[in-house]
């Protein structure tokens, strides 16, 4: 399984609040209707209202985390599966231990105590987690597909209105089209160049051609090292310094080097 395979992520808290909303009334449902754990012997006044404070906790915990994992997103802007599975155990655990508190300060009205909490986390917490997690795993699937779905029909739209490019081998059919603003870098490996750009995913092609050819087709790219070129529509991040620098993308696992002769004219760009 690839941790790293990006999956699809939304930011919006109107489609996570409803998330957190359907997850909240499903675990109220399940204490309220089912009574598990021994509910049922518990005389407490109004024990149902009390109950339904277990799902406004869920609720509370899934924003909260959503908030956590909006930070690293804008930070990163990719979301891939292990994020997810961090995302998935940070609510629970997150969510289980607001559940303890709520259990013994409010609704037992309890001391609290680190051997009830590991037996709340055994007992009640650890039988639950499945109860919650698979809806929690299907409804951030469907939903968020969806509106990856959605965003990718409107950024096709908008497509067609920006500028192809057309870079072109020495070899017959050799060429690669793409959109300007897709292209990443171009990294020279002998007699042949590798073109790094955006698509759905990260992809790259290789042509026959020399670096200053793809210049020549393409004299937006500037050239931070012999070896490479990038295009500086990119919020490449500069770090080092004159004796030795590179350059850093969050979608990219390489580092750009730049050349010392560079140096001075790529700092005012990247910082």
């Amino acid at each position: 399984m690839n941790l790293n395979k990006p999956i699809p992520y939304s930011t919006s808290y109107k489609l996570h609040f409803f998330i957190a909303s359907v997850l909240g009334v499903l675990l109220s449902f399940i204490l309220i209707a089912l009574q598990p754990f021994n509910l049922n012997q518990i005389n407490k006044d109004h024990k149902e209202l009390f109950l339904i404070g277990f799902g406004a906790l869920k609720l509370i915990s899934y924003l909260g985390t959503h908030f956590i994992s909006n930070k690293i997103y804008r930070k990163t802007k990719i979301w891939t599966l292990w994020n997810e599975i961090s995302f998935l155990t940070l609510s629970s655990i997150i969510g289980m231990i607001l559940s303890y508190l709520y259990l013994d300060l409010i609704f037992e009205d309890h001391s609290l105590s680190l051997h009830r909490f590991v037996l709340f986390f055994y007992y009640i917490g650890l039988p639950v987690f499945p109860l919650v997690v698979f809806p929690k795993i299907v409804l951030r699937y469907l939903l968020t597909k969806e509106t990856s779905n959605n965003k990718k029909e409107i950024n096709i739209s908008s497509k067609t209105t920006q500028e192809e490019l057309t870079f072109i081998g020495q070899n017959n059919n050799d060429e690669l089209t793409v959109f300007k603003e897709d292209v990443l870098y171009v990294k020279s490996l002998d007699n042949y160049v590798v073109i790094h750009y955006k698509n759905s995913n990260l992809e790259s092609k290789i042509l026959r051609a020399r670096l200053s050819d793809i210049k020549e087709q393409a004299p937006f790219l500037i050239q931070p090292h012999r070896s490479y070129l990038i295009n500086p529509n990119h919020s490449f991040k500069l770090i080092g310094n004159s004796q030795k620098s590179f350059l850093s993308l969050s979608v990219l696992n390489e580092t750009i080097p730049v050349s010392r002769s560079s140096y001075k004219s790529i700092k005012p760009l990247f910082h």
